[in-house]
């Protein structure tokens, strides 16, 4: 089966449930507990978002440290309207129950459904080409066309214009805007609050508008070339050393040597030439040399930095000369720094805007105008027109795009990877273009205001009223028509006849819907009065889950294991190397493990303490619940767990407590361990550890065995609790404490070494004692032949209640020891053996209590 390595990495989730409440009348109570604790809201609305938003703000005010976050959300196309609380993002768990309490009056709920108001007109805008010159333009709708209108019309004419049209009305349509526009044209009158047909524009008329050049890549200069020659020779050596330097540029001129000796102008004459370059002051070089105790370095930079400079450049290949006057032995290298390019061309754009249908316009470059090009001029053409320029070479620029624009214009050849000047641009002389008509602003139609009457599902008679800007209605019974409803509300002084419609059955819902002189209108709310209605309460709450939580302390997360899967039955799971607790996700009562390994080095946590450090007592699964046939805790190296909280349940199992760390909390044992059934074992060689420590916990344990790594007094702290059942105790050292109230017996006891406390009501069958001290602080008999030797003692002191001992206690030796200076043992007859303390008596004899 699998082994499973606990990782503890898992993204946190956080816990989101979801709040509902139904049927609510005012004074009913909603509560929700968490942990015992309660926060509640008393209804005084009857709607549900009223109860959202109490129990949102009673949340808040009680400020619970059990209490996650609590938010009213109002309601959707797609989500209805509840309270939403959210746990912590790590993926805390919280456990939340509700309640409710019939303490209201029935009532006729009134929702607002649809405000009412008046629509909103339709505004379109009137925009013409930026830069004209001169011409006329019109307006056409729905088939009717203006005259003619000039470039710079004020919004009045344009106005005057559309009224004169005989499909629309002298105050159909207002017009404003700054002369030459964009105007805005809004629909009213007869045509208001509709939607209506855009207007279109003819712009054939119109002569001049702008041509638009905008930069879309600056141009940059590319890296220059740059080429280090290192060469090294022995500090004794007298000759220099010579550099052979071939070139691979296509248009070098030379080849040469030239030796560490020579002058800069020496060294430059030859790159020049190796590079091709018309001058070495094209160069720059930097020469460095360097000495240890053995050897010398000359060191020589060069870098391009004009003719060839920004452009990519192949390095002459540089070898040691093997001409004899020179060092032979030196060790010469070179490093391309830089291969130099990358640039970028610059690219701009030109685009005719207005969208003429005539004319030509001109493209300026650095004060070189080109001649006049159509204004559906192909990019071929235009490219022609500027490599014609006297500063740009054939070459010099590559355009693309459709006849008519845009047209996308690189800078190349001689001004490849050059920060050009924008061109400008003279539109001038084209003729004709596109008058721009879009909606500014949607219509809305006017609309009537809807109100919703809902009755409580409870009301089962009673008559209740409507109220209308301050004038009630007469009595409506509770099962009314909806031409009652109607009539009733016609009777309030504000409502008149046909200003009303209402729809829906008996007893509602009621549909009201404002018409007549009140269409269109955001008017007066309607409130209702149902003291008079009687009725049950049938309110409920109900709790969803929305989003489950997770994260990386979640024993029951996938993604926390390295084998992506949670352990199960036969696994061996491994908990090691990590300081990441498991917290949450601990009931896997159902799963049993081959083995459990908690190694030494996981000093992470186990399970939840007793008391949370926010303040109050745990109330979710304080304790990993699972069984594993092998538990073994605290090998290895490292300082262990400072808490281990395991519920082993009724599978049998083996536990090994090798170590822990000191616990958590000063009334914590480090390792709590659960377990029920008859064959258990628990050995412990070093620890904090206990065992059914807190009341309604228990274990079962057919054997506890308690040795020591290095202090046999020190090494074991073991509490074992009230119901902490018991067979074999062996106590080899350590510090052990039992209740010892499970009502049955302890079968034996034999300690070596430590100190036992036995208090409570269970007996002991059998105890011998060969080091060590019992005290024997519980009611139960002690039977069998209890045997004490060594340096062993058995104490009845520290509590006053009557002992019964069954049998004669034997005492061997001068160390040993049986003291009961209170007298509880009333019949405690002790057997002294192979003892000097009362030479008189002999090494053998007995004493009674009489």
């Amino acid at each position: 089966m699998a082994i499973c390595i606990w990782r503890g990495d898992a993204q946190g989730v956080a816990q989101v449930d979801k709040v509902t409440v139904d049927n609510v009348e005012v004074g009913d109570t909603f509560t929700l507990t968490i942990n015992r604790k309660t926060v509640s809201f008393t209804a005084t609305a009857g709607t549900p978002e009223s109860v959202y938003q109490g129990l949102s703000a009673a949340i808040a005010a009680a400020a619970i440290a059990e209490f996650p976050s609590a938010a009213a959300v109002a309601a959707t196309d797609s989500v209805a309207a509840h309270l939403r609380l959210t746990g912590l993002a790590d993926g805390t768990p919280f456990v939340v129950t509700g309640t409710t309490n019939n303490g209201g009056t029935a009532e006729v709920a009134v929702e607002v459904l649809r405000s009412g108001g008046n629509g909103v007109n339709m505004i379109q805008q009137v925009s013409l080409p930026a830069g004209l010159a001169s011409g006329t333009f019109t307006l056409s709708f729905e088939g009717q066309t203006t005259g003619n209108l000039t470039l710079d019309e004020s919004a009045a004419d344009i106005e005057t214009a559309l009224k004169a049209l005989s499909n629309i009305g002298s105050s159909d349509v207002t017009v404003s805007g700054p002369n030459g526009g964009p105007w805005l044209v809004e629909f009213t009158g007869t045509l208001a609050a509709t939607t209506q047909t855009l207007l279109t524009g003819n712009g054939a008329s119109l002569a001049g508008q702008s041509v638009s050049v905008t930069t879309t890549t600056t141009g940059q200069p590319g890296d220059n070339h740059r080429l280090k020659i290192v060469g090294t020779q022995a500090l004794s050596e007298t000759v220099p050393i010579g550099f052979s330097l071939m070139p691979n540029e296509p248009d070098a001129t030379a080849s040469g040597t030239v030796h560490s000796a020579q002058t800069d102008a020496q060294w430059l004459s030859l790159l020049a030439h190796v590079y091709g370059l018309a001058s070495s002051s094209s160069l720059s070089l930097v020469r460095t040399s360097s000495t240890t105790a053995t050897t010398r370095t000359y060191t020589i930079e060069v870098e391009i930095v004009a003719e060839k400079a920004g452009h990519a450049v192949l390095a002459p290949t540089v070898a040691r000369s093997t001409i004899i006057t020179y060092d032979l032995d030196a060790v010469v290298s070179h490093t391309i720094v830089s291969n130099g390019g990358n640039s970028t061309n610059e690219v701009q754009a030109v685009t005719l805007p207005g969208n003429p249908s005539g004319g030509t316009f001109t493209l300026s470059f650095q004060g070189q105008t080109t001649g006049n090009l159509t204004f559906d001029e192909s990019a071929a053409d235009v490219e022609a027109a500027l490599e014609a320029l006297s500063n740009i070479a054939s070459g010099a620029v590559s355009v693309t795009g459709d006849d008519g624009g845009p047209w996308t214009i690189e800078f190349t050849g001689t001004l490849a990877g050059t920060d050009v000047g924008q061109m400008t641009a003279s539109g001038a002389n084209l003729t004709g273009g596109t008058v721009t008509i879009s909606t500014v602003q949607a219509a809305v139609a006017n609309q009537n205001e809807q109100a919703l009457l809902t009755m409580s599902a409870s009301v089962t008679s009673g008559t209740f009223t409507l109220t209308y800007d301050e004038s009630e209605s007469t009595n409506i019974p509770y099962n009314a028509t909806s031409a009652s409803v109607k009539s009733a509300l016609q009777s309030t002084a504000s409502i008149g006849s046909g200003d009303v419609n209402v729809s829906g059955p008996a007893g509602g819902p009621w549909l009201v819907e404002f018409i007549g002189s009140l269409a269109g209108q955001n008017v007066t709310a309607i409130t209702s009065n149902g003291t008079n209605l009687v009725g049950a309460g049938t309110q409920s709450l109900t709790i969803s889950p929305l989003i489950t939580p997770t994260g990386p302390a979640f024993w029951d997360n996938a993604a926390n294991w390295s084998t992506s899967s949670v352990p199960t039955d036969g696994d061996t799971a491994i908990l090691e190397a990590s300081d990441r607790p498991v917290l949450y996700g601990l009931n896997q009562s159902s799963v049993t493990l081959a083995a459990l390994l908690v190694r030494g080095s996981f000093v992470g946590t186990i399970g939840l303490p007793h008391g949370n450090q926010a303040g109050y007592l745990e109330y979710r699964d304080t304790h990993l619940r699972i069984s594993a046939s092998s538990v073994r805790i605290g090998e290895g190296a490292g300082s262990g767990s400072e808490r281990i909280r395991l519920d082993l349940g009724s599978g049998q199992t083996d536990v090994t407590v090798a170590g822990s760390a000191s616990p958590a909390a000063l009334d914590e044992y480090a390792v709590n361990v659960l377990g029920t059934h008859a064959a258990n074992v628990l050995r412990i060689y070093r620890g904090s550890v206990s065992s059914a420590q807190y009341a309604g916990q228990a274990a079962v344990w057919a054997s506890v065995q308690v040795g020591y790594a290095d202090d046999p007094a020190g090494d074991v702290e073991l509490l074992l609790g009230d119901n902490a059942a018991v067979g074999s105790l062996i106590a080899h050292g350590g510090q052990i404490t039992c209740f010892a109230n499970s009502g049955s017996d302890i079968t034996s006891l034999l300690v070596t070494a430590g100190s036992v406390v036995i208090g409570g009501t269970d007996g002991i069958a059998q105890l011998d004692i060969e080091g060590g001290n019992v005290f024997y602080h519980t009611t139960g008999t002690l039977g069998g032949n209890t045997v004490v030797g060594g340096s062993g003692t058995l104490s009845f002191e520290g509590d006053l209640r009557d002992k019964t001992v069954t049998n004669a206690i034997t005492c061997r030796g001068d160390a040993a020891n049986v003291l009961d200076p209170q007298g509880v043992v009333a019949d405690l007859t002790v057997h002294y053996q192979s003892t000097s303390r009362f030479p008189e008596l002999g090494t053998n004899f007995t004493a009674a209590r009489s």
